[in-house]
């Protein structure tokens, strides 16, 4: 009976193990790059962004006068960081770090959206020199240099909320390529689960039978 417990458990883990498929470099630059028409102020849009080796240019609709502004960026194996080298352009890095937040399921709390008063107030009154700070959930966090007074956004694919971005397939449809057809594999998983039951509860009277006639 243990083993069938410990077999119907590795069964149920399974799709998880083999399905489940953490974000990395290149599908995060996908989302990037299909970011397009995008409100973040007042009179602003963000139209779209180019991807070059090292910087990300933000072509920007501001007060009908189309502008555009660089962030540079870097990967390593478990996150994205970007910032600009000009402090005044800081907030084009926090609106392209707020979209990629919207387009997670980062559930919005104040301890883990760093707003720009919260970043202000760091600037200001952080003690230490250079401070990292990661949101509750993991996903999502800032490096705050106060000597240099600049910025640098996180965004970490291994967080309990990666972004994971949906192809759609008619208007009432969404797929999710990286997870595959996960309800085919629910469905299958349930099939053999229960056919595991049926063939336990017939088996356990035989062996009994069997034994009380020796």
């Amino acid at each position: 009976m243990k083993k069938l417990k410990y077999l119907i458990l590795i069964l149920l883990l399974l799709p998880i193990m083999v399905y489940a498929k953490t974000p990395n470099k290149e599908e995060t630059l996908k989302v990037i790059e299909k970011i397009e028409n995008i409100f973040v102020d007042e009179n602003m849009v963000i139209k779209n962004i180019s991807i070059g080796d090292n910087k990300f240019t933000l072509v920007i609709n501001k007060d009908n006068n189309y502008i555009e502004k660089e962030i540079n960026y870097e990967f390593d194996d478990k996150s994205l960081s970007f910032k600009t080298t000009n402090k005044e352009d800081n907030i084009y890095a926090f609106y392209l770090y707020s979209i990629l937040e919207n387009k997670s399921a980062v559930p919005y709390d104040m301890n883990n959206y760093y707003n720009t008063i919260f970043i202000d107030d760091r600037l200001i009154n952080q003690k230490e020199d250079i401070k990292t700070y990661i949101d509750d959930t993991k996903t999502f966090g800032l490096t705050v240099d106060k000597k240099n007074n600049s910025i640098t956004y996180h965004y970490y694919f291994d967080g309990d909320y990666p972004i994971i971005e949906k192809e759609m397939v008619s208007d009432k449809e969404f797929t999710n390529p990286d997870t595959r057809n996960y309800s085919v594999v629910i469905t299958v998983m349930l099939i053999i689960i229960t056919i595991i039951g049926i063939y336990t509860y017939f088996d356990v009277p035989n062996k009994r039978i069997k034994g009380e006639n020796l």
